[in-house]
């Protein structure tokens, strides 16, 4: 009986060295697991493969490629690939989450990305510091570009699919510094914007100069919109800022307020007047 249980567990410890034997490898390269994962890398070092093929014929410093022919042929520095397929590229410091994530059959040029999801950044051949969140690769929930200039980093997000390049003007107004981009309606409980520019009340200033009423008629015969209100081409044309079209309502709004207060004022100087003559009148009647 103790003989055949010294058998077993002879037979266990060598299937396990076996195994490791097969599956994993340690040296000064890089910490390889599954069937020919790292088989044929020139990696300095700091890379771990683990995977069928996983880093294979690849190349490169402190990668980490998990999962089947993850890496595959890849070669740069500092990726992180996870999932099957996930990453043939020649760059440094990308992040591809997801099977065959930035993938491309000519394989991925470039350096920095970030790919999230199944097929994401399939055919974001060559680019660099891009943001591709998605389930296929032509369903892309959330794209961005984390582009830095020499001042400060200009990131953009582009929300909803059909984004590749995000645009620089809407009608003939510059957009290039906007940062997030949203295709379809946005629903929200609340939206706070940081004007830039002085709020309305400089209407109330005792040096505004408040235009006659002939004058704001005049205007809107000639233009079909209220000064320094845009005109309904423009809108359609060039969009609207919150904040500005808030500021120039309210600009109205407080130009409308004083108007009533003047024609409270002269109402109230009518209507004593009136009642002067009504006196009057009566005083008349009664002395004849």
């Amino acid at each position: 009986m103790k003989t055949k249980q010294l058998f077993l567990t002879v037979s266990l410890v060598a299937s396990f060295f076996t195994a490791k034997a097969q599956n994993v490898q340690s040296d000064s390269l890089a910490t390889s697991g599954g069937l020919n994962a790292g088989i044929t890398t020139t990696a300095p070092g700091g890379n771990t493969f683990y995977g069928y093929y996983a880093g294979s014929v690849s190349s490169g410093n402190r990668n980490t490629y998990i999962g089947e022919r993850t890496g595959f042929y890849s070669a740069g520095n500092d990726n992180v690939h996870l999932g099957w397929r996930a990453g043939t590229v020649t760059g440094s410091r990308n992040v591809l989450i997801g099977n065959n994530s930035g993938n491309e059959e000519k394989g991925h040029m470039g350096s920095g990305n970030v790919f999230i999801g199944y097929n994401s950044g399939f055919s974001e051949s060559e680019s660099n510091n891009k943001l591709v969140i998605g389930n296929d690769e032509t369903v892309q929930l959330i794209w961005g570009d984390f582009a830095q200039n020499l001042l400060k980093f200009n990131g953009k997000v582009g929300i909803g699919y059909g984004f590749g390049n995000f645009p620089t003007t809407a009608g003939s107004v510059n957009v290039a510094a906007y940062n997030l981009f949203v295709k379809g309606g946005i629903l929200t409980e609340e939206v706070r914007v940081n004007l830039q520019s002085d709020w309305a009340d400089y209407v109330f200033d005792k040096n505004y100069n408040l235009k006659p009423l002939e004058e704001v008629e005049t205007f809107i015969k000639e233009n079909g919109h209220l000064e320094n209100v845009p005109s309904a081409k423009q809108v359609k044309e060039e969009g609207i800022e919150l904040g500005e079209i808030t500021k120039i309502q309210q600009e109205k709004i407080e130009e409308l307020t004083l108007y009533l207060i003047e024609l409270n004022k002269e109402n109230k100087m009518l209507q004593k007047k009136l009642l002067e003559l009504e006196e009057k009148i009566n005083s008349s009647n009664t002395k004849n």
